[in-house]
């Protein structure tokens, strides 16, 4: 299992629901480039859960990932992300902020974390949020059942 200890269902999906996809078009690219959208699946219920939801990014470079996600959580919750917080050893490195499509979110790393596979939000409205991340290199079917489990 590639996922960063994420204890996950035994249901095998072949891929991430309709309802989970998001749109990709608010974020900034280059003329005539497309990107994927942010994989991202949150709970129902954030903040009675210890995760919010589950992200599984393509890369591990933040600056490609981050505006993907700041989209993504903005289109969901309707507020950008300010800050993440987040455990360095997984990532490469990444400045302190990045621009996005809809503003500058700043990003602070740990060097040791009690939680190495979760992400830490600070958002625009104040909440906060905890996603537990998958490696980018994760098993297709492991890593649509963790984001099929996060819906539920």
């Amino acid at each position: 299992m590639n996922a960063m200890s994420l204890p996950l269902s035994t249901t095998e999906a072949s891929s991430v629901p309709e309802s989970m996809s998001t749109d990709s078009s608010a974020a900034v690219l280059p003329a005539g480039a497309t990107s994927p959208p942010a994989r991202l699946v949150l709970s129902p219920r954030p903040g009675v859960e210890a995760s919010d939801g589950v992200w599984w990014p393509r890369t591990i470079d933040l600056a490609t990932e981050v505006p993907l996600l700041d989209v993504a959580v903005q289109e969901r919750v309707h507020a950008r992300i300010a800050r993440i917080g987040y455990e360095r050893s997984h990532w490469s490195a990444a400045p302190g902020r990045i621009r996005t499509s809809l503003g500058i979110t700043h990003l602070g790393w740990f060097e040791h974390s009690r939680y190495p596979d979760q992400i830490l939000l600070s958002l625009s409205n104040y909440q906060r949020l905890v996603l537990t991340v998958l490696l980018p290199g994760s098993d297709e079917v492991t890593a649509n059942a963790a984001l099929e489990s996060a819906s539920d």
